[in-house]
């Protein structure tokens, strides 16, 4: 059985969506992902000991440079490449999000 594929070590963003899977169940939330977070665009540059979001805002004459703990399913919308929403959630609950892919 071969192994090198076991012992590779992996990037930060693929650690990133085996932990936002693992923690949260969100399958299709990337780093660098556009979202906006209560009505505040952002965009997704890790998640913390927590599995929530941390997410750099776009405006930052608001909120400053830091980054944001933000739950990844409270009050977000996150989009695609193209800026196309692909998943809401409101205060928690899910609206919509991409079907998962049967394993």
């Amino acid at each position: 059985m071969p192994t090198e594929n076991r012992n590779a070590k992996k990037t930060k963003a693929q650690q990133f969506v085996e932990g936002m899977i693992r923690n949260r169940g969100i399958e299709f939330a990337k780093l660098g992902m556009m979202v906006e977070v209560d009505g505040d665009l952002g965009t997704i540059v890790g998640m913390n000991g927590s599995a929530n979001l941390d997410v750099q805002s776009a405006n930052q004459l608001k909120y400053g440079k830091h980054v944001h703990n933000c739950h990844p399913t409270w009050n977000v919308k996150y989009f695609d490449a193209t800026g196309k929403i692909i998943a809401q959630f409101d205060d928690c609950k899910c609206v919509f999000r991409p079907v998962k892919e049967a394993a």
